[in-house]
């Protein structure tokens, strides 16, 4: 029998679950990253945990993200923003150089909704989660006003493409990954995108 989801906004106590979703969804690049920013003693989630709590200015604050429960647990999750357009990056000085093709693609975004992230976890995969997370990221596009939705997916990531492309995503542009310490992913980041049109109603594949 297929699980029950609800759907809500993200509160400070969801940081933690986050900031795990958000790895997920990057393929372990955001835990690299605060790997780096991490003080002596300090773990890589708790750098995170910090950032989705106390950095409003970031795409990865708890106030964007809206949470997928199943019987009171956490089992996935979604965060995005609309890209400024003219395309503003905003100060990315603290970020390492393998985000430059992830940049490059999200200026190509410009005056778009993009799904920063969308993960769920293992155990309550394969029950049309990923369809539901995707299909309220498309319904809040439409409510801001935009005319397109877009996001970046690995190439080496073949469940999330399939489930893009199935659900109308067409593939815009593409980068080169940039490898990182422990990753060892190789392949393209690329940009997909979908039309969104204010007042219909989209029905997805599961």
């Amino acid at each position: 029998m297929a699980a029950k989801f609800s759907l809500r906004p993200a509160t400070r106590k969801d940081a933690v679950d986050l900031a795990i979703l958000m790895d997920m969804a990057s393929r372990g690049l955001v835990n690299w990253v605060w790997s780096t920013m991490a003080e002596p003693g300090q773990s890589a989630l708790e750098v995170g945990r910090d950032r989705i709590l106390n950095r409003a200015d970031l795409p990865s604050h708890f106030s964007r993200w809206r949470v997928a429960e199943h019987d009171g647990a956490t089992a996935g999750g979604y965060a995005g923003y609309v890209v400024p357009d003219p395309y503003d990056p905003g100060d990315v000085s603290e970020l390492p150089d393998v985000y430059g093709p992830l940049l490059e693609l999200e200026a190509l975004a410009a005056g778009s909704w993009f799904l920063m992230a969308i993960g769920v976890y293992p155990e309550f995969r394969r029950e049309g989660l990923g369809s539901m997370l995707l299909e309220s990221a498309i319904g809040e596009a439409r409510e801001a006003g935009v005319e397109r939705i877009s996001l970046t997916v690995s190439t080496a990531n073949d469940d999330a493409l399939r489930l893009y492309q199935r659900n109308g995503f067409r593939e815009i542009a593409r980068r080169g990954i940039i490898v990182f310490p422990s990753s060892g992913e190789f392949g393209d980041w690329v940009l997909l995108g979908q039309a969104v049109s204010v007042g219909t109603s989209t029905v997805l594949h599961r």
